[in-house]
């Protein structure tokens, strides 16, 4: 199991604190550690490897109700 520190940033950050704070499916399992004005960072346990984890939270994220509508970033720190 891998566990990476991944940043989001979006300008209606709550969002994504909201989505991901306890997100947990099959593939990933993320945590919130920190977060302000539009920016959070996460911990992502994982079996993938950090660009594998990257995209399939973007995804999982587009599939949500807001994540089609929101401007947002996804990266590995």
């Amino acid at each position: 199991m891998n566990t990476y520190r991944i940043q989001m940033n979006c300008g209606q950050i709550s969002y994504l604190c909201e989505f991901f704070s306890e997100y947990e499916d099959e593939q990933i399992k993320t945590t919130l550690l920190s977060s302000n004005r539009v920016q959070a960072v996460f911990e992502a346990m994982t079996a993938l490897h950090g660009e594998e984890a990257v995209k399939h939270l973007k995804q999982v994220f587009q599939q949500s109700q807001f994540g089609p509508g929101l401007y947002y970033t996804i990266n590995k720190i």
